[in-house]
């Protein structure tokens, strides 16, 4: 007979699980104790030094969290602090600069499964480890993994969807991706039970910012106290020393060394964390782990800090920052100028944050976009990519294509109310059709439109007067790309 009823039509959909993984500084922490919300939740924590001077001495790691490790987690997991979800508002740090929420990647991962109970946040204490943020993640990542499939078995017209069992997909933004690595590592069941780790902006080889953030001692920008506070923290932290660049990033001028505990000690840090983190990076480069249907997304076009110059003006020992690496030869020997002997510098670009060679490492399923790092998670592009992968769809052009294109370049350590900034739109031949504008990301108050210029070196550049302490939005709109965005910190001058 004849089949007469009405076929049903499905809708586009993944039957696999959703994990969301933030970056650094994209979880919120409160304090088991007390309940105070010590991250993530009022900007006055970075603007009033009366209460962030508090907040920032509460995040410094103690002689136990700084300690912990995959078997911590495991055995007996730290409480003091706990991470309560993932970043529901803009946020911003020195050096890191700002931060975006993640509400839209889990909405548009919500949109292509079956139902929001595929799609779990993971936040964590992203001060730890990342050793131990992974064990977490691992079993985290299972039990939500064995809850959805029997959600699945549960539900008949969810299981004509498709005959295989779900799996995870895992997105990761930044730190993040480190992370999903050390969980699928620990648990290598786990990483059999996945399809896809997709990271945004993961700084798989580290990233020289982490050096500055350390060395924050040594600026000369205000507020003195909000830079002092954030070094004294960062300095006791393991997960911001995780992000130290294991490959050579020192230019010594005729030569380019690797870090050592002993060089990051000199910068500010702690040559404990950083032995253990750098002793991390090069057991990687000598056994890489190759993560499950790997797709990384990675910011092109934005001036990116590489490697770093060592000075020292008053006897201390400071890290500028350089706008350029090295190549390196297939034996692992750094490319030399046949004529000079002088090693071979090249600007990679990146997000701002995370250069190219480290965000695209282990993979050449590789999606570019004109982006920065910390407003990724929102970027137009990146969530149309992520869709397409939760989706199982083929792999797209490269979305920066010969990367040449628009860059962003705002002050990394922010700035002082009535001190005007200088913004940079890069990557551009005339301010034609360009629009440059700044918000408050509190009020929401549209902000004017700002004149770009050309100065001598042919760079646009526009300048902007704050009128009140806040948190900034900057958008570069081009009208041929995806808008660019940044957020700078403006706080009252040091009293």
């Amino acid at each position: 007979m004849p089949y007469a009823g009405v076929p049903p039509v499905f809708d586009d959909r993944t039957r696999d699980a959703c994990v969301v993984v933030p970056g650094i500084m994209g979880s919120v922490l409160q304090d088991t104790a007390t309940g105070a919300l010590l991250w993530g939740a009022d900007l006055a924590m970075l603007t009033n030094p009366w209460t962030g001077k508090g907040f920032l001495g509460a995040l410094r790691a103690d002689a136990q969290e700084r300690e912990a490790d995959a078997d911590t987690a495991l055995r007996a997991p730290l409480t003091r602090i706990r991470a309560t979800g993932l970043l529901s508002r803009p946020w911003w740090l020195p050096v890191f600069q700002g931060l975006d929420p993640y509400g839209k990647v889990v909405e548009v991962l919500e949109r292509v499964t079956l139902g929001p109970g595929a799609v779990v946040p993971f936040p964590y204490d992203w001060r730890l480890a990342v050793s131990y943020n992974g064990a977490l993640l691992a079993r985290a990542a299972r039990a939500h993994l064995v809850r959805w499939r029997e959600q699945v078995a549960a539900r008949p017209e969810w299981r004509a969807v498709g005959e295989r069992q779900p799996r995870l997909v895992f997105a990761a933004h930044s730190m993040g991706g480190l992370v999903v690595r050390a969980a699928l590592e620990q648990d290598p069941e786990l990483a059999a039970d996945t399809r896809a780790v997709i990271t945004v902006g993961t700084p798989f080889l580290g990233s020289a910012k982490a050096v500055l953030a350390l060395n924050l001692v040594q600026a000369e920008a205000k507020p003195a106290w909000l830079l002092r506070h954030v070094q004294g923290m960062a300095a006791t932290l393991p997960g911001v020393h995780d992000l130290l660049p294991g490959y050579r990033c020192l230019d010594r001028g005729l030569d380019v060394d690797r870090l050592t505990p002993a060089d990051v000690a000199r910068f500010g840090g702690d040559a404990d964390l950083a032995a253990r983190s750098l002793g991390e990076r090069a057991r990687h480069r000598e056994s890489p782990v190759v993560l499950p249907g790997h797709r990384a997304i990675v910011g092109e076009a934005q001036a990116t800090v590489q490697t770093l110059d060592e000075q020292e003006p008053t006897g201390r020992a400071v890290a500028v920052g350089c706008h350029h690496a090295f190549d390196v030869g297939d034996v692992g020997e750094l490319v030399r100028d046949p004529r000079t002997g002088i090693p071979a510098r090249r600007n990679t670009y990146g997000d701002g944050t995370v250069h190219g060679p480290s965000a695209q490492a282990g993979t050449d399923a590789v999606h570019y976009v004109f982006g920065q790092h910390g407003t990724l998670m929102r970027h137009d592009e990146v969530l149309r990519q992520l869709r397409r992968i939760a989706l199982e769809r083929p792999q797209g052009v490269h979305l920066g294509g010969d990367g040449a294109g628009p860059g962003l370049e705002t002050p990394h350590l922010g700035g002082t109310l009535g001190q005007p900034l200088t913004l940079t739109a890069t990557g551009l031949d005339s301010p034609m059709g360009v629009c440059l504008t700044v918000r408050s990301t509190t009020t929401g108050r549209p902000g004017h439109p700002l004149t770009l210029t050309a100065g001598p070196d042919g760079a646009l550049s526009a300048r902007f007067t704050p009128d009140a302490p806040d948190l900034y939005r900057v958008v570069l709109d081009t009208g041929t790309h995806a808008p660019i965005s940044q957020l700078v910190l403006i706080t009252p001058p040091d009293t």
